[in-house]
């Protein structure tokens, strides 16, 4: 019996909100979706697989990308530092059949993307938000020309709009962390960008040069 992988992906998020797991939110998915039949990637890096709920939509959706009768190849590389949840990621993909399409590489991502080399369609940010401003510029690096860059949850549940020295004091370092990848990325003249008010604001990106 062939998987329905709406129905599991269904089940996933299910799941993932019954164990507090933090997953995309439904609108956001949604926008990747529209960005993905527009931009038709061929090769996707995310930043943050969890249990791998994210990269499966993604190839989901690349699979109904065709050009001129023909299917278009697509590969996703996802980074995710937790050992226990790149198990997790790894047989959700496998359940799903997209093992030969989506590679999960098990790593911090400060240590991960400087050692990568190849160049992408698509780079999806949905890591550690503190972390956003220092792995930017080897975002930008290993992004196409023309490609698009996404990150996920940028304005922090609201509060990235605070001061951050009258914000709460657990929340001061990564709303200031935040506000800086706001000033860097939305004044980068390599890249066009936008802040969008879309599931916890994504800021929508294309490389210019």
């Amino acid at each position: 019996m062939q998987l329905d992988i709406k129905d599991y992906l269904n089940n996933l998020r299910t799941y993932a909100e019954a164990e507090y797991i933090p997953i995309i939110r439904a609108d956001s998915q949604r926008l990747i979706d529209v960005l993905l039949h527009i931009h038709k990637p061929v090769r996707i890096l995310e930043l943050g697989t969890a249990i791998g709920y994210s990269a499966i939509c993604m190839a989901s959706a690349c699979c109904e990308n065709v050009v001129d009768g023909v299917a278009t190849p697509f590969h996703i590389d996802t980074i995710e530092i937790d050992p226990d949840m790149v198990v997790v990621a790894r047989q959700n993909i496998e359940k799903c059949g997209f093992s030969s399409n989506i590679r999960v590489i098990c790593g911090d991502c400060l240590e991960v993307l400087p050692a990568l080399s190849m160049q992408y369609d698509m780079v999806f940010m949905d890591a550690a938000k503190g972390q956003y401003a220092r792995i930017y510029e080897d975002c930008l690096r290993l992004l196409k020309k023309d490609g698009v860059l996404l990150c996920d949850n940028c304005t922090y549940h609201g509060k990235a709009k605070l001061d951050p020295a009258t914000a709460p004091h657990k929340h001061r370092t990564i709303i200031a962390n935040m506000q800086e990848f706001h000033r860097i990325i939305l004044n980068d003249a390599r890249l066009s960008s936008v802040l969008l008010e879309v599931g916890d604001g994504m800021i929508l990106g294309s490389k210019k040069v």
